[in-house]
């Protein structure tokens, strides 16, 4: 087996809870978006992390950033605590890490010339840029993403999907960071473009040394993406993947990748679906959040909550019964 890399981001016991009201009139309530999250992200890897909506992927990103506070746990980032940087300090921070997010229409503002959005990182951090300084930069940020020098005069109404998505990127390197946040970087976008973007994506990587946590809901995606995938339900994170072959162990895993199809009509099957309720991110059950759906939920698994167990093969999984997941099916 090969030796780990070293993690650059280091999440521990991270807990997420927002607080509501129930009505005009009502009490407060709390909703656990992330609960007890301990995740490593290693150094010049792809992280994946999927789930279905609503599971707690883009807050957990969110949190890695420190773009929203945690109610309680770590944010390690190259061995500093992000939590205990000041506002200041932690603006420096930024620089080497930053998010490219989902949608490419709302994430620049529509009053900014391209250039001016590729020069915003600089004038946030507070880096003059001479005028030729600044010219340069951003043709050769433009040019790093595939796109015209002249693009730079334009505004975001003028661009297709793809150019926009490719014009965050490009804003996102503008500071030359060592992390990236992708939150769904290709969901708005035809096939095609997502095509083109992954590549985009995968050569940036390769050439700039970065490290990148890949939030999507599409498995099919990051099993060709990730270097590792992250599996969440309703807050939690129920099995690691330790490579994007490995076969599940996690009956939950195992449903999703049900649920994608490949191309091929030789490669059919029949599809069984779930039953029970999802519970309530309101009100989670004390054992497993998905005993209520599980067909191998015993009753420890409704009273008790499995933690992630490593095995031998630096496979992690939160599952009592992981051994009677269905183990003789095809990878898809």
């Amino acid at each position: 087996m090969a030796d780990k890399m070293p993690a650059l981001v280091e999440l521990r016991e991270l807990d997420k809870v927002f607080e509501s009201r129930k009505g005009l009139f009502g009490g407060s309530r709390k909703m656990t978006a992330v609960s007890q999250v301990t995740l490593d992200i290693p150094r010049g890897q792809v992280t994946g992390v999927v789930g279905e909506s609503g599971c707690g992927k883009s807050t957990l990103a969110r949190l890695a950033l420190r773009l929203l506070e945690a109610t309680s746990g770590r944010v390690v980032f190259d061995g500093v605590d992000l939590r205990g940087l000041s506002h200041q300090e932690m603006r420096r921070q930024r620089r080497r890490m930053q998010m490219v997010f989902q949608d490419p229409y709302s994430s620049i503002d529509p009053r900014y010339r391209v250039a001016d959005a590729l020069l915003e990182p600089f004038k946030v951090q507070g880096l003059k840029l001479s005028a030729g300084a600044a010219r340069s930069k951003v043709e050769a940020l433009l040019a790093m993403v595939g796109l015209d020098r002249k693009l730079g005069e334009s505004h975001p109404h003028q661009l297709s999907g793809g150019q926009r998505q490719r014009v965050g990127i490009a804003r996102a390197l503008a500071l030359e960071p060592d992390f990236l946040v992708l939150d769904e970087p290709t969901a708005s976008l035809d096939v095609s473009i997502q095509a083109q973007i992954i590549t985009l994506l995968e050569r940036l990587k390769r050439e700039l040394g970065l490290t990148y946590l890949f939030i999507s809901h599409d498995l099919g995606l990051v099993r060709y993406f990730c270097d590792r995938i992250v599996v969440m339900y309703l807050g939690r994170i129920v099995e690691i993947l330790p490579h994007p072959k490995a076969r599940p162990r996690h009956p939950y895993t195992q449903t999703l990748l049900d649920s994608t199809f490949a191309p091929d009509p030789t490669r059919r099957r029949e599809i069984g679906q779930l039953s029970g309720e999802i519970p309530s991110p309101f009100d989670l059950p004390p054992g497993c959040a998905f005993a209520a759906r599980c067909t191998y939920a015993d009753a420890r698994c409704r009273s008790e909550r499995p933690r992630l167990e490593t095995s031998a093969d630096d496979h992690e999984t939160a599952c009592f019964n992981p051994n009677l997941s269905p183990q003789n099916r095809e990878t898809p």
